[in-house]
This record gives C-alpha cells, sequence and structure tokens, in this order.
C-alpha cells in the first residue's frame, strides 16, 4: 500500500470527529449532556475581527435563562446555543438572565424565550409574570419550573387564570424514564442521561395544540410541545441532546413556527471527501474519482495544503513536507475532480502542529491544528488550550498561508474545515474574515461556576450563522467510519447514516450532510449517496440552496 494509504489507515480512528465529542462527554451528568470537558489551566483571550460584521436583519429575540445555584450556569450555555441556532433565521438576540428582566422587555421583541434549567430558582420576578400575562408576542417556555407560573400553590391545584388562558394545565414534573418523542410520525430519542418532564394535560384541545408527545415507559404519550396562540411549552430541555435522532430535530423544526417564519419544505444534502492531503495515493483518488463520476452529485473535497511529519514518523525518523503544487500528481487529480462539479473546501493549513504530539504523531491528517490536545490509552481526550503564540494574527497567517498555496496550485477553495473541528475563539474570528462558510460544527467556550472554562458543540440540523461570524453548514449525519473508535463509539455504517437522514427529515429545511475518509471503499460511498437520495434529498453545491439561503449569501458577500 503506497504511503498516503496506509498513513491514514494507521490513523482513521484518530480522526473520527464524532468520537472525539463523545470521548470527553465525562463530567457532571448534566455537563455532559452537553459535551463538555474542564480544560487545562490556560487563558485565551477573544478578539474581535478588524471588520465590522454586517448587520443581521432578522426577527428580534430575547432568550433569558436562569442564574444563581451551583448548576445554573447551565442556562447560559443553553442561551449561547439557541442563539446560535436562532442564526438560522439571521435573529437578533439578546441574552440575559430571568433575574434582570425590565419593564417591557417582552413587547419590545418580536420574541422571547424562557431556558428554565434551574430547579426552582426562586420566584418568578413580579414584573416579568405580570407583562406575560399581558402579552400577545410570541413566547416559549422551555424546560423546567413552569409550575411558578401555572400552579397555584396555596390551593395546591392548577392556577385557575393559567388554565383558562392557554387550555393546558400542570400535571407534575416525573424523573421517571421518558425515552421517546413523536414528531411528524418520526420516532427521536430523549437520551438516558435526561429522563425527566414536566407532565402536562391538555383541558381545552380548542386553545391547545400539541405539536410533539413523549412517551414514558408504560406507553402512555405526554404533550411534548405545546402551542396555545402566542404561548408555547416544551417540556424538557432540548438544547442538551448530543445524538443524531434526538428530540432536538423536533425543536429546531418548531422554531420557524414559534417564530412565524416558514421556510420552504426542501431537503437538501452534500458530502465531503475528507483529509486529501499532497501524499494521498493517487491511484486511490483515481478509484474514489470514478465513483464519484458515476454517482453525478455534487461534492466537497476537504484539501490539507501541506503535508508535515516533522518527526519522520512515517518517513524513517526525516523531516517530509510537501505541498500541493500545478506539478504534484494530487493537484493534477483534484482538477480533474473540479471539472466533475467538485468544490474544494480548505481543511486548516497543515492539519497538525510542529514540535510536539498534538496529540498522536506530529503528522498531517492525524493531529489538531489549533488548539491543543492530549489522550489517554482509551481514547478520551483531554483539551489543553490554545496553541503557543495563539492570536487573531497567527491564525489569519496560518490560514492565508494555506489559503495561498491552495491559490498558486489553482485552486480556489468555497469554504473552510477546521481540523478535527477544534479552533480557540479568536481563531474563529479570524478565520471567518478569510472564510466566511464553514462546514464544522461550531464549538463554543465558557466558564462554570467553578471558574473552570468549558466548551460545547453545537448539533444543528440546519444552517445557521454562529456568533464568530461563520455561516455553517453542518455535518448532520455524521461520518462512514466502518471500525468505531475504542469502546466509546461504534462503527458508523451507511445503514446509520441513511436512518439519521430519514429522521432529519422532521426539519423542514434542514441538510443532510456527511464525510468519508479518501482512502475508504468507494462502495460506501454510492450506498450512503444512494439511501440519502432515496429518501427524497437533493445534493446539491455549497452555496446553491434555490431559497437564497445564509450560505449563498456568505459567498457572494
Amino acid at each position: 500500500m503506497a504511503r498516503g494509504a496506509w498513513v491514514r489507515a494507521s490513523s482513521t480512528a484518530m480522526k473520527n470527529q464524532p468520537a472525539f465529542r463523545r470521548a470527553f462527554q465525562r463530567t457532571h451528568p448534566l455537563a455532559a449532556a452537553l459535551t463538555m470537558v474542564a480544560l487545562a489551566a490556560g487563558a485565551f483571550f477573544l478578539l474581535g475581527s478588524k471588520e465590522q460584521e454586517p448587520a443581521r436583519s432578522g426577527p428580534k429575540v430575547l432568550v433569558l435563562y436562569d442564574r444563581g445555584q451551583p448548576w445554573t450556569w447551565l442556562g447560559e450555555i443553553h442561551s449561547l446555543k439557541l442563539e446560535n441556532l436562532l442564526g438560522h433565521f439571521d435573529a437578533r438576540v439578546t441574552r440575559k438572565p430571568l433575574a434582570d428582566y425590565k419593564s417591557a422587555d417582552l413587547d419590545s421583541h418580536d420574541a422571547t424565550f424562557y431556558l428554565a434549567s434551574a430547579w426552582n430558582e426562586g420566584t418568578l420576578p413580579v414584573l416579568f409574570e405580570r407583562e406575560l400575562d399581558r402579552t400577545s408576542k410570541p413566547f416559549v417556555w422551555v424546560g423546567l419550573n413552569l409550575w411558578q407560573y401555572g400552579w397555584d400553590f396555596e390551593q395546591d391545584t392548577p392556577r385557575e387564570s393559567f388554565v383558562s388562558n392557554y387550555g393546558f394545565s400542570i400535571d407534575s414534573w416525573s424523573g421517571e424514564n421518558h425515552p421517546t418523542v413523536f414528531y411528524k410520525n418520526t420516532e427521536l430519542q430523549k437520551e438516558p442521561f435526561d429522563p425527566g418532564l414536566t407532565r402536562v394535560e391538555i383541558v381545552d384541545p380548542d386553545k391547545a395544540v400539541v405539536h410533539a408527545t413523549c412517551r414514558d415507559l408504560d406507553g402512555y404519550e405526554w404533550p411534548y410541545a405545546v402551542q396555545s396562540g402566542h404561548f408555547w411549552f416544551v417540556a424538557d430541555m432540548p438544547l442538551i441532546s448530543t445524538t443524531y435522532e434526538n428530540r432536538s430535530l423536533a425543536f429546531a423544526d418548531l422554531l420557524h413556527d414559534m417564530l412565524g417564519i416558514p421556510h420552504e419544505e426542501i431537503h437538501l444534502a452534500y458530502f465531503r471527501i475528507e483529509d486529501v492531503s499532497p501524499v494521498a495515493d493517487v491511484g486511490m483518488l483515481e478509484q474514489l474519482g470514478a465513483t464519484l463520476d458515476a454517482l453525478d452529485v455534487p461534492f466537497t473535497v476537504a484539501l490539507i495544503p501541506e503535508y508535515r511529519d516533522w518527526s519522520g514518523i512515517y518517513n524513517g525518523g526525516t523531516l517530509e513536507i510537501e505541498r500541493l503544487t500545478d506539478k504534484n500528481p494530487v493537484t493534477r487529480e483534484i482538477h480533474r475532480w473540479i471539472d466533475m462539479g467538485a468544490q474544494v473546501v480548505q481543511h486548516g493549513t497543515t492539519h497538525q502542529t510542529d514540535g510536539i504530539l498534538n496529540p498522536y504523531t506530529g503528522a498531517s491528517g492525524d493531529d489538531y491544528e489549533f488548539y491543543r490536545v492530549s489522550a489517554d490509552e482509551f481514547g478520551f481526550l483531554t483539551l489543553v488550550g490554545p496553541v503557543l503564540n495563539d492570536s487573531r494574527a497567527w491564525a489569519l497567517g496560518k490560514a492565508n498561508r494555506g489559503l495561498n498555496i491552495l491559490k498558486n496550485a489553482g485552486i480556489r477553495p468555497v469554504a473552510w474545515l477546521t481540523p478535527h473541528g477544534l479552533a480557540s475563539p479568536v481563531d474563529y474570528k479570524a478565520i471567518a474574515e478569510i472564510h466566511p462558510v464553514a462546514c464544522d460544527r461550531a464549538v463554543f467556550f465558557f466558564e462554570d461556576s467553578q471558574g473552570n472554562t468549558q466548551i460545547t458543540e453545537l448539533d444543528a440540523p440546519f444552517v445557521y450563522k454562529d456568533t464568530y461570524g461563520l455561516v455553517r453548514i453542518p455535518e448532520t449525519l455524521g461520518q462512514i467510519d466502518p471500525w468505531g473508535w475504542y469502546d466509546i463509539q461504534p462503527p458508523s455504517l451507511p445503514s446509520d447514516l441513511v436512518r439519521r437522514a430519514k429522521a432529519l427529515k422532521v426539519v423542514r429545511d434542514g441538510w443532510a450532510g456527511f464525510s468519508s475518509s479518501w482512502f475508504l471503499d468507494p462502495a460506501l460511498i454510492r450506498e450512503t449517496v444512494e439511501g440519502i437520495k432515496a429518501l427524497g434529498y437533493e445534493f446539491v453545491p455549497i452555496g446553491a440552496n434555490p431559497g437564497g439561503s445564509l450560505e449563498k449569501r456568505a459567498m457572494n458577500d
């Protein structure tokens, strides 16, 4: 087997990004649900872009959240994730704790969300409760504590005015297992670490509409997403979901109705060939190219502009550097793919870090480039912190160097893909100045109540503009992975990806996105593409959404 093939084959498990996500879900149960891990000591600084980001033009949305108790900092995380989901609507979002509510906040926004994540966090602010009774603006209550608004504690019965106004009443909160949500005749999952549900009952079906239900272990279906005119209630916190085919898909789709923005029903798809570098085996690329040509659908290829093996681990102990040039055989094959309709995504610059194992071999394609990571013998990762000398200038210089390599080889990338999907906040903001469109999921950083730095990843089902300024076209189905990752994650085969795409269809304008390493059997890609097409998805180039999407606008700016 040629060098590029066995280099990748030996490190495939290391490359599996979904495995990375699950590898660090080992903290407090609620924190694990949010895909977080404490970072080792090391500060980072948020630096703004030199250029002013274009103003958003969508609805003005207020997001209220809980704070104050040891775990109520999770409300800030939930609100940050919701703000980014609302980037799908180009929303202008204000986030603040419920305790900071001011007069007329509800009526001065087009819609308000209250993310109740802290159990019984005090009483509701009197002003907030009074104005909630009066407002006619869309209001969405998500999660816990509805009993503080809808229950009469003196009489120990449902609050009469609440039931009269909204047509449903509170039954109880149950910590029993409620494993399944049903939405649009589709079964979606609730994660085992989050079994509970606020149980409500419909009293007046003419006032209260049930959009989704949740089934308990006895088979009884409870209302999950309820609408009564302008007032909505979601019976748990879908923003903590970390798996595919989960209840967050129902919430994401219902955002259109909550905001009154009925996007067109359209199911688009794209896929990406991953980790092609200057040392890839050209014969294998040609074989893959024949399959891609026969599929006759648009696709993208993630190119690593420069291959570096600083320790010579794959080259007999001798440093090896190879760049994509117009004379490189890989470059010639990629130009043939471009002629077939491929689009190129810049996959970092070197996809590794010189002088260190970050965390595996130091060679391109194996390691992280824009963040420091360590690994243990069981496959679990610890995030160490930003790379040495991390700054806006460093990130711009790094990304531009790779971009210039591609341009000198006659290749114009249309988007960015962060190596292993992880960079520091300052790096993401800098990259947005060069590439307005990215194909990796957004990762966000914050501090918990103990002062520890944490991260969370957003599993969005549709295109959105994040708070770094990047328009994200997410990999919603994951990666073809015939092997899995230690005992942490099982293999992910075409049948798994197609099943995920079927669940994703509940989102009216969701993107079915997946990736595959270039050295895998092309038949796996063919099976996946054909299965997704059979579900009614249309494979399109990035930026080709006929509805005039965010990513198309970003690419034309």
